[in-house]
């Protein structure tokens, strides 16, 4: 796992109005970021320029809908470095600027003017709001050396990781040999299922993790072949790691988005995907998924956040 430095769309611009000084009401930083403080804590630690601080963080509409939750999210902890006075302009971001100022067990509202930015910039389901809120909470703070020995240990972790996922590879072929004999040979209808835009699926193993939904990201493990000759075009086991992709947002082919859905966290199973829900008329730009190619997919859903 790689920690994320989590910026939360650091370029947006800003409210400008005047504030109060220590921490009641309103507060505007030197930049015109707007906040207040939900509750304090004097006695915790304030992070020194090139500390990194670990927070957790909500994003809500004005009328308090929630539409990230770190908590909720899975995964690793955001992180961000705390910069220096010197380091700070107009290019830095909201939470940039202010979770800097909070300490250890302080809890703060940011709140952002996203009027003038286009639909397509705003986050998914804010399209037409106007003002975005930063709920953000300061959980510890680290030196550069913790950090470093954190990472490290974090880079030990998924290498071991990928070394056992890549050890499974031959096994999960030969697993998807078979699924794919038995397709082309008919035994398997009986046991196929198929949605109303003409996905067939079948679930081999059931998960008990949590449900995949529109919005979460997910995690997947998976092999490609094409129906026509068994031909595996792509995989993410030889690699070691997963597909990571936000669910319901239009970053895989739509057969992806719809069979991934049906899953929960552990489910393995197997999507047969048509050529329409797939890459159509045209393939793939390399040739390796010819035109209206039927696909089969088996997939392993690694992590819902």
């Amino acid at each position: 796992m790689q920690t994320r430095i989590f910026l939360l769309f650091a370029g947006l611009s800003l409210f400008a109005a005047c504030g109060d000084s220590g921490k009641e009401g309103m507060i505007t930083t030197d930049l015109g970021n707007r906040y207040s403080y939900v509750t304090t804590n004097d006695d915790g630690q304030l992070a020194n320029a090139g500390d990194y601080i670990y927070f957790h963080a909500q994003l809500k509409t004005e009328g308090d809908s929630v539409v990230i939750d770190t908590r909720e999210g899975g995964g690793d902890q955001p992180v961000i470095q705390a910069l220096s006075d010197s380091i700070v302009n107009e290019n830095t971001g909201p939470v940039e600027d202010i979770v800097r100022k909070l300490r250890v067990g302080e809890r703060a509202i940011i709140r952002t003017n996203i009027s003038e930015y286009p639909p397509q910039a705003k986050p998914q389901g804010m399209e037409n709001d106007s003002i975005l809120l930063y709920d953000i909470e300061v959980t510890e703070v680290v030196n550069q050396e913790e950090f470093n020995t954190r990472q490290e240990a974090l880079r030990a972790e998924a290498m071991a990781k990928a070394e056992e996922i890549r050890a499974r590879e031959p096994q999960v072929m030969e697993f998807t040999d078979q699924v794919y004999q038995d397709y082309k040979s008919g035994t398997l209808e009986s046991e196929l299922q198929t949605t109303p835009s003409g996905v067939k699926y079948i679930i081999h193993e059931e998960g008990s993790g949590k449900e995949a939904e529109a919005g979460r990201g997910v995690v997947v493990q998976y092999i490609g072949r094409l129906t026509s000759n068994g031909e595996v075009f792509d995989q993410s086991f030889e690699r070691g790691q997963g597909i990571p992709f936000p669910l319901g947002t239009g970053r895989v082919i739509p057969g992806w988005d719809e069979g991934i859905d049906l899953l929960q966290e552990g489910d393995r199973a197997t999507l047969i995907i048509p050529a329409e829900m797939g890459y159509g008329a045209q393939g793939t730009p390399d040739g390796s998924i010819p035109p209206n190619s039927e696909l089969m997919f088996y997939v392993e859903l690694e992590q819902v956040q």
